[in-house]
């Protein structure tokens, strides 16, 4: 079959090749380079249609193969099918990863996909009747839909350590909740930064590293900040138990936190701190315990050069700016200044829990041995 047809096309005879190969591979119907055969041929004596036949025929045998994905979606484009076309060249696009050791036609062909591809969702965007502009959390909405599709973002999920509550929406940063809260810290912000101040000048010896693995426990990732100063804690409400020395010392701050909106599970929570991260440190990428809270963080130093990553969502501090975010999808910090990062956090309960689903928690963790406590990382 290959050799007739070879012949056939050496001599100048694209038809007689075309009938060499749909004879031959009639009796051999699993020959995969003879179906790609076949569809380049039939594409250039101009019957895309029966081009896309055998093409399918060859996707059928090697779904993944990046030549005959290219190849159909390029068949698509040319009879004017553009959907079809972009579905074909993101799926080529992800099997051949960053194409960096494909050869050098084939990386060509992946620069026109990519091109085709931005060019397609412009298109796409551009007939959007702007549906859910007219009000904040739709519009976020609406371009979280537009970024998950056209593959703008990757898609990260909650992964937490212990603890999972069902039902719950993957979200990082929870930028339409607890608004009165929000607006609370802002304008107590000057004074819980006061305290803070205050604190470390008269107590700066009660700090704590954060991260404090038990002489036994596996540190894994975390043994560059283990019992380090780099990353310290000024606890003032630790697994539901008020420092005396520490929150006495922060009132303002306490009253700004304090509300329904904090966990109250006995034992556990609520926690409140002032996270101080030192210059040039770096948190790794981890997962908190529980998804049934969220976690929220007050900026109240921050110098240039600090930033803080929760699932695809790369954000910079700004002083006296909160915001609340799930601990439980990936998360990482930077302070690559040369000062200090101090961040007042805290644990809610995730906004969408009921005071049904609240009971259930509460119910669920007091069953728990308490060592494994919901504030630690």
């Amino acid at each position: 079959m290959h050799r007739k047809a070879d012949a056939a096309l050496r001599g100048g005879r694209p038809r007689e090749a075309i009938r060499a190969l749909e004879a031959g591979l009639e009796a051999a119907s699993d020959d995969f380079s003879g179906w790609i055969k076949l569809a380049s041929l039939r594409r250039h004596d101009g019957e895309a249609r029966a081009a896309l036949e055998a093409v399918n025929s060859a996707i059928n045998l090697q779904p993944a193969d990046l030549v005959a994905l290219l190849l159909k979606g390029s068949l698509h484009e040319q009879l004017g099918e553009d959907s079809a076309a972009a579905e074909l060249y993101r799926a080529a696009g992800f099997h051949a990863g960053d194409g960096l050791t494909l050869p050098l036609p084939l990386r060509k062909q992946l620069d026109h996909t990519r091109g085709f591809l931005a060019r397609h969702r412009a298109a796409i965007e551009g007939r959007l009747k702007g549906t859910g502009q007219d009000d904040p959390i739709h519009a976020a909405r609406a371009l979280r839909l537009r970024d998950n599709v056209f593959d703008r973002r990757a898609v990260f999920h909650q992964e937490p350590t212990h603890y999972r509550f069902p039902g719950l929406a993957d979200v990082e940063y929870f930028d339409f909740a607890y608004a009165g809260l929000r607006e609370r810290l802002q304008k107590a912000f000057p004074a819980i930064r006061d305290e803070f101040l205050a604190l470390i000048a008269r107590h700066g010896d009660r700090q704590q590293p954060y991260v404090a693995f038990a002489p036994g426990q596996p540190v894994g990732q975390w043994s560059a900040l283990n019992r380090s100063p780099a990353w310290n804690a000024l606890h003032l409400i630790r697994y539901g138990e008020v420092d005396p020395v520490n929150a006495a010392a922060c009132p303002a701050t306490i009253a700004a936190l304090a509300g329904e909106h904090q966990p109250d599970v006995g034992g556990l929570t609520p926690n409140l701190m002032f996270s101080l991260l030192a210059p040039h440190t770096h948190i790794p990428a981890h997962h908190g315990v529980a998804n049934f809270r969220a976690v929220l963080h007050l900026p109240l130093i921050v110098p240039a050069g600090c930033r803080f990553r929760v699932g695809a969502d790369t954000r910079e501090w700004r002083e006296g700016q909160p915001w609340i975010f799930d601990d439980t999808i990936e998360h990482e910090a930077w302070n690559d200044s040369d000062s200090l990062r101090v961040v007042l956090i805290g644990d809610l309960w995730r906004p969408e829990l009921d005071a049904g689903d609240r009971a259930i928690v509460r119910d669920f963790m007091a069953a728990q041995d308490n060592w494994h406590r919901v504030g630690a990382l």
